[in-house]
């Protein structure tokens, strides 16, 4: 979704309540750093000092304010290690002493207080973005890179951002080669009105015929819904897996990539509702189900406006009998974002997963009501493919619904720290404004949380 920009939002302030946060006993919960403008991931750099990206709000409006990335100094002050950037910071990651950024159609590298392009041209300009940024044991880089649009046909809703960006062309590109079946849709253009046919992997007002076959994206090239790879430097950049929706969040240990996947939405021209956020160990070079698949289930319904777009599935499944399935369902529409995997033993549930979420971002006319869950960070187990509440407000609301009573608004990232604590990030207050008729932002109110264990198991 594209992000609209206030010329100013007056902060209201926001309370810090930790007392308001429920979590597992012999854990706490402090905030060590208050104050940011959407916040949206950390890091720690070499000396072990605590990084934080400040992006802005994507989904709806926010107050300017610089993007850029802060480090903690260890008396508490905050100085910018690099700033003036121009799009949304998606997340960092820093390996082998390098900063790595991910901003919308590009992966950077810090070299001092400048930004150094490793690799661009991503198609970020529709629904999603590129998201979080993984560096796995064979010294490669890996980031997921969204979809244009939300079920696989450029939607009224895909066309303005596309507009709004200089993409009116835009649409999503295959990660294999696919055929499609010329499945086309009556598609509005919501600044004219003007209604055309359109199809699957093509730009508004264009049906490829059944039967086309597209390759896969050319040497160097992303591809939509996919977990790309390449070196540290950028060179080599290839699809490793694809078929995700929204892979916001990646994280890998030595046997599997994780990856987090954002449900479809009931948006027209192909509404699919009910959809969940899902975790996959990804495999690789496999196709994991999108446009065609719902968490492993198959969405065609004959006469829902639900047909297959795509006619090579056995193909594609590397002749497999059973179409993959996800490791772990999340919520609907909970905004699984970003997770880390604990591998400090004394913080407790080693080796299990540790997931924000988001909250829902419901449409305010009606079109589709607001789910519960959200507002929280999750725990999965995964060898018991089980997910369980860690960190979320007594209220099971985000604090600013509650009186301002001070806990947790809108987790977007998970991660542990090189000290074995669990540090939330959370972007902030947002909320729906009737005098701006959208989802507003509010700068100032972002929070890095801390979690320690504070004793054993009872």
């Amino acid at each position: 979704m594209h992000m609209h920009v206030l010329e100013s939002i007056k902060p209201r302030g926001r309370r810090v309540g930790p007392e308001s946060i429920e979590l597992p006993t012999g854990y706490r919960i402090e905030a060590i750093v208050t104050d940011l403008n959407y916040p949206t991931s950390v890091a720690w750099d070499a000396d072990g000092n605590l990084l934080i990206a400040e992006s802005t709000f994507v989904d709806g409006h926010a107050a300017p304010t610089e993007i850029r990335v802060l480090r903690r100094e260890p008396d508490g002050a905050l100085t910018t290690v690099i700033g003036g950037l121009d799009q949304p910071i998606n997340d960092i990651a820093v390996n082998q002493g390098l900063l790595y950024l991910s901003l919308r159609g590009r992966i950077v590298v810090a070299e001092g207080e400048r930004a150094h392009e490793l690799i661009s041209g991503l198609p970020s300009w529709g629904l999603h973005q590129n998201g979080a940024i993984a560096f796995g044991l064979d010294g490669r880089m890996y980031f997921g890179q969204g979809t244009v649009s939300n079920a696989g046909v450029v939607g009224p809703w895909e066309l303005q951002q596309l507009r709004r960006a200089g993409e009116p062309l835009g649409h999503d590109l295959p990660g294999d080669e696919v055929v499609l079946t010329g499945e086309r849709y009556e598609v509005s253009d919501p600044a004219t009105g003007q209604v055309r046919a359109t199809g699957a992997f093509a730009p508004w007002g264009q049906v490829l015929p059944a039967g086309t076959r597209l390759p896969g994206p050319r040497p160097g090239r992303a591809a939509s819904g996919a977990i790309m790879s390449a070196n540290r430097d950028g060179s080599d950049l290839r699809v490793w897996a694809w078929g995700f929706r929204d892979p916001f969040g990646l994280a890998c240990d030595d046997q599997h990539l994780y990856v987090v996947d954002r449900g479809a939405m009931p948006l027209p021209p192909r509404p699919i509702a009910a959809a969940p956020d899902v975790l996959w160990a990804a495999r690789k070079g496999g196709w994991h189900g999108w446009p065609d698949l719902v968490a492993g289930a198959p969405l065609q319904r004959p006469g829902a406006g639900h047909g297959f777009l795509l006619a090579n599935h056995g193909e594609l499944l590397g002749g497999r009998a059973e179409p993959p399935a996800p490791h772990l369902t999340f919520g609907v529409q909970v905004g699984a974002s970003k997770l880390d995997l604990c591998r400090h033993p004394a913080f407790g549930f080693a080796g299990q997963a540790f997931v924000a979420e988001f909250g829902p971002l419901p449409d305010p006319r009606g079109a589709w009501p607001a789910p519960p869950g959200g507002h929280r960070v999750v725990r999965a187990d995964l060898r018991g493919r089980t997910v369980s509440d860690f960190a979320v407000n007594r209220s099971r609301l985000p604090a600013s619904l509650t009186g301002n009573t001070g806990g947790l608004e809108r987790p977007i990232a998970a991660k542990f720290g090189p000290d074995g604590g669990l540090y939330i990030v959370d972007l902030g207050v947002v909320e729906f404004r009737e005098d701006v008729g959208a989802w507003v932002a509010t700068e100032a109110t972002g929070i890095v949380w801390k979690v320690t264990r504070t004793a054993a198991f009872s």
